[in-house]
């Protein structure tokens, strides 16, 4: 009964939820290879150029939660505003969002060596004086799954949105990537890959 008890604690710390941590330093997250992993990737920045009161510089960053792990994790997101589980360390960008109408919860489960991918649109006023280009991206991990006040009871849809909301707000949970460089010339206009077998 102690070693299932022993093997029942480590199941639990070791959980994919976690892999997170924050100290009084700032953002921190424990790398790992046999753990999840958030990278980000700058594709692209422009400029509006046919609106000269445009004063924004846009980046698309593709960011991708790595499952190095050998089992499943599961974690919520929104259907449409999944941006809700992305953020920034950086005060000086925001994000495009998307145009929705509704949005429901949505439980993702990411099984070993898949890859959960998300692009997102930044901007940034073109004549901020200090710009700090170093940005890191954070991906908030919602992975509760039982409403804690009924023992029994599935989450609804609001106290989902809602936790995800706050955990943003508040900067809980977070698996941050390393920095990148936000910057008009860092990154390349085109890509060549090779066509995957079938």
């Amino acid at each position: 009964m102690r070693s299932f008890t022993r093997v029942l604690i480590l199941l639990v710390l070791f959980s994919c939820s976690s892999h997170s941590e924050r100290n009084n330093d700032g953002p921190n997250f424990k790398k790992n290879e046999n753990e999840l992993v958030l990278k980000a990737n700058l594709k692209a920045c422009y400029t509006n150029y046919s609106n000269p009161r445009d004063r924004n510089y846009y980046y698309l960053v593709e960011t991708k939660l790595i499952n190095n792990s050998n089992k499943e994790c599961d974690f919520y997101t929104l259907t449409c505003g999944s941006l809700v589980n992305i953020i920034t360390d950086s005060n000086q960008v925001g994000f495009l969002y998307h145009n929705c109408s509704s949005d429901l919860a949505s439980l993702v489960t990411l099984k070993p060596k898949q890859v959960y991918s998300l692009y997102v649109i930044l901007y940034r006023n073109r004549t901020l004086a200090n710009f700090n280009h170093k940005i890191m991206f954070g991906f908030i991990l919602y992975t509760q799954k039982k409403n804690p006040f009924g023992s029994n009871s599935a989450l609804t849809n609001h106290q989902i949105i809602s936790h995800l909301k706050l955990m943003r707000e508040k900067q809980e949970n977070v698996i941050w990537s390393d920095p990148i460089v936000l910057t008009a010339t860092n990154f390349n206009p085109y890509e060549i890959s090779n066509i995957p077998n079938d």
